[in-house]
């Protein structure tokens, strides 16, 4: 099987810095790349030459280039990973469809604007794209089993959700929200408030909210400075139960309901012992998936619906907390726009 040619626009840390400090797995698209049986990475693309220097070095790539169009041209490359700011990315996509690309690996979240991620996910549809956003806990088999524990209703009903996190409402809300889709289904409103934990970019703001699902899942969101320390958690709570689950490290803590006791007034949650393995190299798996979704063997896990869908819901908590009222999705407003680091 003749590998796909790959290549990547923006070598920043998802780029290609996160695997200059972790050497066990794989944490950026350039890492992807180099690591996939099914691609060749022939090319790197930034405009900061030291980081060409460095990264075509440690890669074995000669061609290297400051002008993405210039590398798509001369290049004929298969797929390429966009890690460029949201901002940039309908420019990029409409330049790489120009040189016949067949996949597209796409940074979270899809673009600024919902107006912009309805002309990505267009242009990649009419011209035959695969398009893969990357929110990677849609590649790790540890939230499938999540998520089948809570539609066998292991726990029974879930009574309410605790979300804490923290880096902004876009740049880490895009993996929140669209993992609170992936687990409970389509989100029909939400309500939005600022907090007085403040954001690292004060131009992607953190917020505190409530996000109501279709289902009847209510997900309470509260942000934290993470000048003081960095969490990212699930916290489920069932009937008959409890999940509690890391994000940053993808683990998960199970809890059932203890025999009551005679001298409590209400019985206690136990853990458990079960564990639910985790899968490795996250952006890897989406990366080969992607690869199989051109070669027509697998359904992209990650599409640009479901980046838009996780826009939508930044779009919708930004709106609310301006105007201070409950925003019902799907919602018209297309052209308001974001920031993202």
């Amino acid at each position: 099987m003749l590998k796909l040619r790959g290549g990547i626009i923006g070598l920043g840390r998802i780029g290609a810095g996160f695997d200059d400090t972790v050497t066990k797995s794989v944490n950026t698209h350039a890492g992807a790349h180099h690591k996939s049986k099914n691609v060749e990475l022939i090319s790197l693309c930034d405009i900061d030459s030291k980081k060409l220097k460095k990264y075509s070095k440690k890669y074995n790539v000669s061609s290297v280039y400051r002008d993405f169009q210039k590398m798509l041209k001369e290049e004929s490359l298969d797929i390429v990973s966009i890690c460029t700011h949201a901002d940039s990315h309908l420019n990029l996509v409409k330049q790489a469809i120009k040189y016949n690309i067949k996949g597209i690996y796409l940074e979270k979240p899809i673009s600024n604007s919902l107006n912009d991620a309805s002309k990505i996910i267009n242009l990649c549809k009419i011209n035959n794209v695969s398009l893969q956003i990357n929110h990677q806990r849609r590649f790790d088999k540890f939230y499938d089993n999540i998520k089948n524990l809570i539609e066998k209703n292991s726990f029974g009903s879930i009574q309410n959700v605790v979300i804490y996190y923290g880096g902004g409402v876009a740049n880490t809300g895009s993996h929140i929200f669209d993992l609170i889709e992936f687990l409970f289904g389509k989100i029909s409103w939400v309500e939005g408030k600022k907090s007085l934990n403040i954001s690292n970019n004060l131009s992607d703001p953190n917020l505190n909210g409530i996000i109501h699902t279709k289902s009847g899942v209510v997900c309470y969101l509260h942000s934290i400075d993470l000048k003081n320390y960095g969490i990212a958690e699930f916290d489920i709570l069932f009937e008959k139960g409890r999940i509690k689950i890391d994000l940053t490290k993808s683990i998960c803590k199970l809890f059932t309901v203890a025999p009551r006791q005679p001298n409590l007034s209400y019985p206690l949650l136990i853990p458990m012992k079960k564990n639910i393995p985790q899968s490795k190299n996250l952006i890897l798996l989406g990366l080969d998936n992607l690869c199989n979704s051109i070669r027509n063997t697998e359904p992209l896990l990650c599409s640009g619906e479901n980046g838009y869908s996780s826009l939508e819901i930044i779009v919708s908590l930004l709106i609310s907390t301006k105007s201070k009222n409950r925003i019902n999705l799907p919602i018209n407003t297309k052209m308001y726009k974001i920031n993202s680091k």
